[in-house]
């Protein structure tokens, strides 16, 4: 029994390394903890679906990607539009690779999607 638990321990360490992460907010701002506190995003295939289940409208709102194998990455999916609560909405990721004038575009399938890393980089209330 002890040998069946840890080689599935081990097998989901395994498959774990190589899903995608979502990084938690760490700001101690409490006015941005509130307007963050109940919106939720989820990144598949170079689109991000965000869902505002929280107590504001948001205004513009952009979360991030970076690589954990490629340091010179960066992916943002940009919300202008303001997200009203109680709605999802979709955005595609736009993705770049390279630093200074070396910086170029990447589609998506030059993208080792399993390892990308994903955070919330603004978000504002809406002012209605």
């Amino acid at each position: 029994m002890k040998k069946i638990f840890l080689a599935a321990l081990a097998l989901f360490a395994g498959l774990s390394a190589y899903a995608q992460t979502y990084q938690p907010v760490t700001s101690k701002n409490k006015t941005y903890l509130a307007t963050v506190r109940g919106v939720s995003y989820n990144y598949k295939d170079g689109v991000i679906t965000l869902s505002n289940n929280g107590s504001f409208d948001l205004g513009t709102v952009s979360i991030i990607a970076s690589s954990k194998v490629d340091s010179t990455l960066f992916g943002i999916a940009l919300f202008e539009e303001g997200v009203d609560k109680g709605t999802s909405v979709k955005q595609t990721v736009y993705f770049t690779a390279g630093i200074g004038k070396d910086s170029h575009d990447l589609s998506l399938k030059q993208i080792d999607q399993k390892n990308l890393v994903f955070s919330f980089d603004k978000a504002t209330r809406a002012i209605r």
